[in-house]
């Protein structure tokens, strides 16, 4: 076996990885897809209540093939590279691994566009993610909360109360922006590229509510939480004290 048959053999063994490992991950979102469709519709507000909280559980992967979807991408770059410029003797595989990779990849985002991370509402404030890997956020840090419609290659505002609405542009996401003067807000890369500078984070609506409902909840949350914080005491200025 000559060195051209070894590198046909390590490009067709990553294809191999990489087709099983998004192949899975786009089975498994489709699957979750239909049965988060045939589940009974939950009962309940979403509106703030005096004791407990208000979770809304997402489709989500659950953390195994989130692994191996993770290796599914790693071998991606490597395997296409090779598939491309290192295998000039076999001109058959370049074409085939590329038409495998472009289809697979439309498939894949297609199926992920519905899933999401859980959201947890509580009267501090509301926590997003999976358990353990939670992001927390506190209602009285929260400057901003905008619904939107994001799509593969640009989005929109959600039309706030007694605007003109478009109905075939339904909200899908909730954008919120922190008092960065109170609060740390890093970016990541991903949002830095998608141009997310403004905002600081993203809730992805994908927990079967209307996104205007949970809009209109989540606002009322940090209106209560804002109007129950005290205010820091201070001592009176000159101009505050009463003449007798």
């Amino acid at each position: 076996m000559d060195g051209r048959e070894i590198v046909l053999l390590v490009t067709v063994a990553l294809l191999v990885v990489y087709v099983i490992s998004i192949g899975g991950a786009t089975a498994t979102a489709i699957r979750i897809g239909e049965a988060w469709r045939r589940r009974p519709a939950g009962s309940g507000g979403l509106g703030p209540r005096s004791e407990g909280e208000v979770v809304l559980p997402a489709k989500a992967l659950p953390p195994a093939v989130q692994r191996i979807r993770l290796v599914g991408w790693v071998v991606f770059p490597v395997a296409l590279v090779l598939a491309v410029f290192a295998n000039r003797s076999f001109p058959w595989l370049a074409p085939l691994a590329v038409l495998v990779m472009v289809g697979l990849n439309a498939f894949y985002f297609t199926a992920m566009q519905g899933m999401g991370e859980p959201l947890t509402l509580t009267r501090d404030g509301f926590r997003l993610g999976i358990k353990g890997r939670e992001r927390t956020v506190r209602w009285i840090h929260v400057t901003d909360l905008v619904g939107a419609r994001v799509g593969a290659f640009g989005g929109m505002r959600m039309s706030e109360p007694g605007e003109w609405q478009d109905p075939n542009l339904r909200p899908n996401v909730i954008f919120f922006r922190l008092n960065r003067a109170l609060v740390r807000a890093p970016r990541t890369l991903l949002q830095r590229l998608r141009g997310l500078t403004y905002f600081d984070g993203v809730i992805r609506n994908a927990f079967g509510v209307p996104t205007e409902q949970l809009l209109q909840a989540m606002r009322e949350w940090q209106r209560l939480a804002v109007d129950a914080e005290t205010p820091p005491f201070r001592r009176p200025r000159p101009g505050d004290q009463k003449k007798e």
